[in-house]
């Protein structure tokens, strides 16, 4: 079993520096973004990247030669000509899960502020998804600017990012919706035309509505390209997962698959990992004379329309991944992730309350 264990670990770790040096060769390459003006910030981050990623190709080297030392290993301690075959038997994996796949998952988490909370996620899903024998890589994507957290349009960015690699479906990752070990929910590859769901109402932890579509899902390229990504409209707290529904539907691609798990206990599945509640986003008044502040969801409306469910947002398709822009601050790794740092643009004229206001 530790041999086994021992050449998992070694494989995931190639295919991480692997897929690293792709991202690493995107960024120097450019892509559909604006680059940040400080140049001198930006080409000091790539050349302490480029020094960095000399020694991991020496480590990279040396692993490769230790996998295929383990590889041979195994083999004669079992009689298999089939490495693969070999390690699944030693680690009594199910029969439907391989270390080989024809599909290749990018994790993308949109993050700010939740240092402690991103360390749990990272090091659990890292584990969660070797042992369902998946090639995978994490994206963590940090929004550094002062406008509100923008959850869809850092979804948008991260897939963006990725944009011409070989990563063909993609899990949007909430950092406070962590799996747990006993719930084995498969982050598969969409079977249909449909997205994934993994954290539909009486999965995750909290949800408290049947049309919930936030936490976690799961769309290939083409899904997620066919609605044009998550709306860039929606800062602050919430409302982009019901825009999402709005623009699946409009396509047909609604509802979602739903993971193949019996019912169970609400956190039997997922753990929240809690904090203090997100502030809602409120507006008051009319025409020019309007005042959008952010207040506790639980606090009673008065006057008040919460901005994000107005209905020419919750209905609106024009703004996603063809209005995303966006600036590069600095590409590093956190743990077994790719950690992007990113500014955001808001256009007051739309969206004039996207600055963090009190």
């Amino acid at each position: 079993m530790a041999v086994g264990i021992r050449v998992v670990a070694a494989s995931t770790l190639i295919s991480f520096l692997l897929s690293f040096l792709f991202i690493l060769k995107v960024f120097h390459n450019g892509i559909s973004a604006e680059l940040n003006p400080d140049a001198s910030s930006l080409l000091l981050s790539l050349q302490t990247l480029e020094a960095q990623f000399a020694s991991q190709k020496q480590r990279y080297t040396v692993l490769q030669h230790q996998l295929e030392q383990l590889e041979q290993s195994v083999a004669a301690t079992t009689g298999s000509a089939s490495p693969t075959a070999s390690i699944k038997q030693i680690w009594s994996l199910p029969n439907n899960v391989s270390f080989t796949s024809e599909h290749k998952l990018a994790v993308l988490v949109p993050y700010r502020d939740r240092e402690q909370h991103l360390a749990k996620l990272v090091s659990r899903i890292d584990g969660y998804l070797m042992a369902q024998g998946r090639s995978f890589t994490i994206f963590v994507i940090e929004q550094s600017s002062r406008y509100l957290f923008n959850r869809g349009a850092l979804l948008n960015i991260g897939f963006q990012l990725l944009k011409g690699s070989d990563y063909d479906y993609f899990a949007f990752q909430d950092v406070d919706t962590v799996p747990t070990d006993r719930g084995n929910v498969q982050y598969s590859y969409p079977a249909g035309a449909a997205p994934l769901h993994l954290t539909p109402y009486g999965i995750h932890p909290t949800a408290n509505f049947e049309g919930f579509f936030g936490g976690i899902t799961i769309f290939t390229r083409e899904q997620f390209e066919k609605v044009n990504g998550y709306g860039m409209n929606f800062w602050g707290w919430g409302r982009e997962d019901d825009n999402m529904r709005q623009r699946l539907m409009l396509q047909g691609m609604f509802p979602p698959e739903l993971p193949a798990v019996p019912t169970r206990t609400r956190r039997f599945y997922f753990e929240h990992q809690k904090h203090e509640k997100a502030l809602e986003w409120r507006v008051e008044g009319n025409g020019s004379e309007v005042h959008y502040y952010g207040v506790n969801p639980d606090q009673p409306y008065g006057d008040a329309r919460i901005v994000s469910v107005q209905p020419h947002l919750m209905q609106e398709i024009s703004t996603g991944l063809n209005t995303t822009t966006f600036w590069i601050n600095s590409v590093q790794i956190y743990g077994t992730a790719v950690h992007y740092k990113v500014s955001l643009f808001c256009d007051h004229a739309q969206t004039p309350w996207c600055d963090e206001l009190s």
